[in-house]
C-alpha cells in the first residue's frame, strides 16, 4: 500500500471532515504525537485520526480509505504491547463508541460497542452478578476493540477461556461492506445470502476447507495461540458441521476490518474466591507441581520468577529471599468445595521456601495480586536507563515444560549479562519474558536482536510452542509468522488477507509483514522513564470525557517531552489538564504528568493568574476585598446582578482561558465577613503547642464551616492548636505556572512551621503542597526543612484515627439503641489521595454513631471542581462531574463527605440539594457532639 503523502496530508483531513464532521477528526501536531504511540516500543505519526460515533461514520471512512487508498488503523485504548494500534496513514479511534447496547440476564450474554473499557463493562453487568470472563491484567484500561482483536486472554483463562471462546457474534466492516459474523451451520440455507453478499468470505471458506491437512499438521500443540489468523478452530468447526466467522475475526489485529458491535458470552461472577501465594526454593519442584496443581482446576495460576522478585524489590512484598519462583492460584470457593485442603497437603510435598499464604477476602487477595498487576510498569524504576523492552513478551509452551524453559531463559541472559523479569500464565505455559535493556547501546542492542532470533526459535524447535499466547502478532511478531506456520498455511494467511481487504487498507505491517522487528523502534521514548502503559488514562478525568489520546494523561507526556515541543502547537492540550494528581497515583513508574505539564505553563504563565497572586500577596487589601464581597453577597449574589456578573467578566476571564466563565447558575461559596484568623485570633501566632493547623486560603476566606470545625474536633482531643503565620501553600500558583512565586510562599510556610511537632490540615490540595515541599526543592537548601515538613504533615482525619485511640466515641450506645441517622458516602479528593492518605477518612466515617457508611462507585474519580477549574473550563468539569453525581444517587446515600473545601464546592453545586455535601471534619464534629449528648 502507498502511503497517503505529507504534502497531501490537508487534503485528507479536509475530506474527511466533510464526511464524517469537523469534531471527529484531528491532524493537528498535539493530536498526532499523541497517537504516535501505543504500549509498545514503536513511535509511527499518523496523517490524521478519526473518532467515529456510529456505523455510519465507520462506513464513511472505510468507502473513502478504498477509494483513496488511505491506510487504517483501527485502535481502542491503544495497550498492547506489539505496535498495531499505530500506523502511518489513518488512525480509527472507535473510543467514542463505548455503549453497552443490550445485555440478557438469563441468557447470560450483552451486546457492547468496541470502545467500552472492560472495567467498566463488567462494573455495569456486576449487579447481574454477570461478569465477562477473560481478563488481562489492563483490564482497567483497555478496551473490548482492542481485545478482540489481540485474542487478548489473562490470569484467568484457565476457567474462562481467551476472548475468542467467548464471542457470539460480530459485526466488522471489511473490504467488501458490512458482516455479521457468527457461527453458521455449514448447511444452513442463510449461508447461500451470506455467500451472495460476501463472494470473498465464500472463497475464504474454500481456502480453509482444501487447507484441511495443512492446517491440521501445522496447529500449535499448545494450550493457547494468538499467532497468525484463527484457521485452526475454523477449520475444526467445519470438521463438525459448524462455520464459525467470529474466531476468524477475532485475533486478526485489525487487519481484515474494523469492529463496530459484539456479543459476548457472559459469566455468573464468582460469590467467593481463595486466593494462595507459593514460593518455591527450587524450579524442578515448581515444574513438577504445576500439572498436580492443574488437576485442582484453578481459576487462575500466575508465575514470578526470580529475577522478576528481585527487579521489582522482595522486600516491597514479603517475598523469602531464598524464593527462586512465587507462584500465585485462585479458586472459586462456590465450585468444587475441598480443593483448598488439597492445595495445603500437596504443599508439603515440596520445600516451600514459607507457609503458603492463603487469602479469602477481597482486601487480602488485591495485596497478593499486587505485585503481577503492577509488575511490568514497575519494572520502569528500576533502573534510569535500561528500561523494560517487549520483543519476546508473550510465548507459549506445554505448561509442564514453564519450568524448564523458566531455567533456559534465566541462562540465556545470565550469558548475556541482561537483567530480565520473567513471568506469565504458568497454568498456560504462557510466559512474559521482559529484558532490561538499554536499546540506546549499540552492545544492548546487539543482544536484543540475538534474544529475538534464539529465544523464539528454541520456543519452537526445542520446546514446540508459540510465538504468541495472547498479545498478538502486531509488528514485533510480523516477520516470524511465516518462521512459525512453514510457508503453505502462511500463503493461506496472505490468500485471506487479500480477500477480505483487497485495498490492502487494513493495518498494513501488522500480522502479514516481513519487515523487521527493528523498524520504528522509538529510540527517544525508549530512554523516558513512561511506560506508556496507559494506567493512567484509566484515571484521568479529561480523558474520560474527550475520549481521544491528545486529551489524555499518556498523550501529555507524549506531547510535554517531545524534543520539538512548541506550545503554541500544544496550547490547548497543555491547558485542558486539571493538575488532580491522578496520574501520579495510579503510576507504578512514579511519572507525574502533571507536574511535567506545570512545568511547560511555567514558560508561558497565565497573566490574569499573575495579577490576582499580586493581589492575593497583599494580605490586608486581600482580605478587605474578601469582606467587603461577603458582606454585599446577599445583593449580588442574586439571579438578575449574577447575569450581569457573567456578561461583564466574560472578557477579563478569557485572560485566563477561552473557556472561562462565571455562569449565572454557579453555586458560589459563602465569603466569609470575618476571616478564620479573626475568629480564632487567639491560635494566631507562634504558641507554645506541639500542633499547629494550617487553614489554607479556602477555610480563612469561605464561611463554609470547615475551618471550624477542624479547631473544634482537634480541641475535643484535649489540644489547642496555634495558627502560625502562613502563605498559601502554592497549589492554585504552581497551576497557572507562577512556580517561583509558590516556591518564595513556600520558604516562608517552611519556616513558620518548622516549630511544630504535627502540622493539621484540613484541605486536600494543601495536605499534598506540604508534602510536595520536597519535590519542589530537590538539590536546594531547603531541601532538609521540606523532606523533615513533609513527615509532620497529617490531614485531620490521618490525626484523629492516629491520635483518637477509640476515645471519641467510647461511650456511645451499642447499636440496639444506636439509632439510624444519616447514610453517607465519601468522594475522595484527588489531592489527598495523591498525598497518600486514602483510608484514614474512610475508617472515621465508618465509626461515626448513628451513621451508615456506604463505599460509592467511582469514590476514587476526580469530581471536575479542582480549584478554578470549574471556571476555566466550565462545561468540561461538568462533564467530568456527571459520573461523580451518578455514583453519589446511586449510592443512595443522603450526606456526602469529602475532605477538600475546593471538591464541596464542585459538589454543592452539581448536586444542588440533592444530597447534603460535608466535610469529614464537620461530620465528626457533628458526631462527637451527639454521642456526647446521647450519653449526657
Amino acid at each position: 500500500m502507498t502511503l497517503i503523502l505529507p504534502e497531501k496530508s490537508l487534503s485528507l483531513s479536509r475530506d474527511l471532515r466533510r464526511l464524517i464532521g469537523p469534531t471527529k477528526v484531528k491532524d493537528d501536531a498535539a493530536s498526532l504525537k499523541a497517537y504516535a504511540v501505543d504500549a509498545g516500543i514503536y513511535r509511527l505519526p499518523p496523517r490524521a485520526v478519526v473518532l467515529p460515533e456510529n456505523e455510519e461514520d465507520i462506513e464513511a471512512i472505510v468507502a473513502f480509505a478504498m477509494e483513496n487508498g488511505v491506510p487504517l488503523t483501527p485502535r481502542a485504548a491503544g495497550t498492547n504491547l506489539t505496535g498495531s494500534a499505530i500506523g502511518e496513514g489513518v488512525i480509527v479511534d472507535i473510543s467514542r463508541m463505548n455503549r453497552m447496547l443490550e445485555v440478557n440476564r438469563e441468557a447470560r450474554w450483552a451486546r457492547v460497542q468496541p470502545g467500552i473499557v472492560l472495567a467498566e463493562l463488567n462494573k455495569r453487568l456486576a449487579p447481574l452478578e454477570l461478569m465477562y470472563g477473560p481478563d488481562p491484567s489492563s483490564g482497567e484500561m483497555c478496551k473490548l476493540g482492542g481485545m478482540l482483536a489481540n485474542n487478548s486472554a489473562g490470569p484467568h483463562t484457565l476457567r474462562y477461556g481467551a476472548v475468542k471462546d467467548n464471542v457470539h457474534e460480530l459485526r466488522v466492516r471489511t473490504g467488501e461492506g458490512w458482516l455479521t459474523a457468527r457461527a453458521y451451520r455449514v448447511d444452513d440455507p442463510v449461508l447461500a445470502e451470506l455467500w451472495r453478499e460476501h463472494p470473498s468470505l465464500e472463497k475464504v471458506a474454500g481456502f480453509i476447507r482444501e487447507s484441511r491437512d495443512v492446517i491440521l499438521a501445522h496447529r500449535p500443540r499448545v494450550s493457547k495461540n494468538s499467532a497468525g489468523y484463527n484457521v485452526f478452530d475454523v477449520s475444526e468447526g467445519m470438521d463438525h458441521g459448524i462455520l464459525d466467522l467470529t474466531k476468524l475475526f477475532v485475533g486478526s489485529e485489525g487487519t481484515l476490518g474494523i469492529f463496530s458491535e459484539a456479543t459476548l458470552r457472559l459469566v455468573d461472577r464468582p460469590r467467593a474466591t481463595v486466593t494462595g501465594l507459593l514460593h518455591f526454593r527450587d524450579l524442578g519442584e515448581l515444574g513438577e507441581a504445576v500439572p498436580e496443581l492443574l488437576e485442582l482446576q484453578p481459576d487462575a495460576l500466575e508465575v514470578m520468577d526470580a529475577n522478576t522478585l528481585d527487579l521489582i524489590g522482595r522486600h516491597t512484598y514479603g517475598i523469602p529471599a531464598d524464593a527462586t519462583a512465587t507462584l500465585l492460584i485462585e479458586f472459586d470457593q462456590g465450585s468444587t468445595p475441598g480443593r483448598t485442603d488439597r492445595l495445603m497437603r500437596l504443599c508439603r510435598r515440596y520445600r516451600l521456601a514459607d507457609k503458603p499464604a492463603l487469602a479469602f477476602d477481597q482486601e487480602h487477595q488485591a495485596q497478593l495480586w499486587r505485585a503481577r498487576k503492577a509488575l511490568y510498569p514497575t519494572l520502569y524504576r528500576y533502573d534510569p536507563k535500561k528500561k523494560p523492552i517487549n520483543f519476546v513478551d508473550d510465548v507459549v509452551v506445554a505448561a509442564q515444560r514453564t519450568g524448564e524453559l523458566i531455567r533456559y531463559l534465566e541462562t540465556f541472559f545470565e550469558r548475556q549479562s541482561i537483567a530480565v523479569a520473567i513471568f506469565g500464565h504458568i497454568g498456560n505455559g504462557n510466559a512474559h519474558i521482559v529484558p532490561l535493556l538499554d536499546v540506546n547501546d549499540p552492545r544492548d542492542f546487539e543482544r536484543m536482536v540475538e534474544a529475538y532470533r534464539a529465544i523464539h526459535r528454541s520456543v519452537l524447535e526445542d520446546f514446540g510452542g508459540s510465538i504468541c499466547g495472547e498479545h498478538g502478532d502486531g509488528r514485533v511478531r510480523a516477520e516470524l509468522v511465516r518462521t512459525m506456520f512453514g510457508e503453505d498455511l502462511y500463503r493461506l494467511f496472505v490468500r485471506i488477507k487479500q480477500e477480505l481487504d483487497p485495498a490492502g487498507i487494513f493495518n498494513p505491517g501488522v500480522k502479514i509483514s516481513d519487515t523487521s522487528f527493528t523498524e520504528h523502534i522509538d529510540f527517544d521514548r525508549l530512554a523516558k522513564p513512561c511506560a506508556t502503559c496507559a494506567k493512567c488514562n484509566a484515571v484521568c478525568p479529561v480523558y474520560d470525557v474527550f475520549q481521544s489520546e491528545d486529551m489524555s494523561s499518556r498523550g501529555w507526556f507524549e506531547i510535554v517531552t517531545a524534543q520539538d515541543y512548541r506550545y503554541l502547537d500544544s496550547k490547548r492540550v497543555v491547558e485542558a489538564c486539571l493538575n488532580c494528581k491522578s496520574c501520579r497515583a495510579i503510576c507504578p513508574a512514579d511519572v507525574d504528568v502533571a507536574e511535567l505539564i506545570l512545568q511547560r505553563r511555567a514558560e508561558h504563565p497565565n497573566r490574569l493568574a499573575g495579577w490576582i497572586f499580586a493581589l492575593h500577596a497583599r494580605s490586608g487589601l486581600f482580605e478587605s476585598l474578601v469582606k467587603w464581597a461577603g458582606r454585599t453577597q446577599e445583593w449580588w449574589d442574586r439571579p438578575t446582578m449574577r447575569a450581569i456578573l457573567e456578561m461583564l467578566t466574560r472578557p477579563l476571564l478569557r485572560q485566563l482561558d477561552e473557556r472561562a466563565k462565571l455562569p449565572r447558575n454557579f453555586r458560589l461559596p459563602r465569603l466569609a465577613t470575618r476571616t478564620l484568623r479573626e475568629r480564632y485570633s487567639e491560635l494566631c501566632g507562634h504558641r507554645q503547642t506541639s500542633v499547629a493547623y494550617f487553614h489554607g486560603c479556602a477555610a480563612n476566606y469561605f464561611q463554609d464551616g470547615v475551618g471550624d470545625a477542624v479547631i473544634a474536633v482537634l480541641r475535643k482531643l484535649g489540644i489547642e492548636p496555634a495558627l502560625p503565620p502562613q502563605r498559601c501553600s502554592g497549589t492554585p500558583i504552581d497551576t497557572y505556572g507562577y512556580r517561583q512565586l509558590a516556591k518564595d510562599g513556600a520558604r516562608e510556610n517552611l519556616e513558620h512551621l518548622a516549630p511544630y511537632e504535627t502540622v493539621v490540615t484540613g484541605c486536600a490540595s494543601c495536605t499534598l503542597s506540604l508534602k510536595d515541599y520536597v519535590r519542589w526543592f530537590r538539590g536546594e537548601p531547603e531541601y532538609a526543612m521540606a523532606e523533615d515538613l513533609a513527615r509532620r504533615v497529617k490531614h485531620i482525619s490521618e490525626f484523629v484515627v492516629e491520635h483518637a485511640n477509640g476515645e471519641l466515641f467510647a461511650a456511645q450506645p451499642s447499636c440496639g439503641g444506636n439509632r439510624l441517622r444519616h447514610i453517607v458516602t465519601y468522594h475522595s479528593s484527588c489531592h489527598l489521595r495523591a498525598a497518600g492518605v486514602t483510608t484514614a477518612p474512610r475508617r472515621l466515617l465508618a465509626r461515626l454513631p448513628g451513621v451508615q457508611f456506604v463505599e460509592m462507585a467511582d469514590a476514587d474519580r476526580c469530581a471536575g471542581g479542582a480549584g478554578t477549574y470549574v471556571i476555566k473550563a466550565y462545561e468540561t468539569s461538568m462533564n467530568i462531574f456527571e459520573r461523580k453525581r451518578q455514583a453519589i444517587m446511586d449510592s443512595g446515600a443522603d450526606i456526602v463527605a469529602t475532605s477538600c473545601p475546593a471538591c464541596m464546592i464542585q459538589l454543592r453545586h452539581g448536586l444542588r440539594d440533592s444530597v447534603t455535601v460535608k466535610h469529614v471534619a464537620q461530620l465528626l464534629d457533628e458526631s462527637i457532639a451527639y454521642s456526647e449528648s446521647r450519653n449526657a
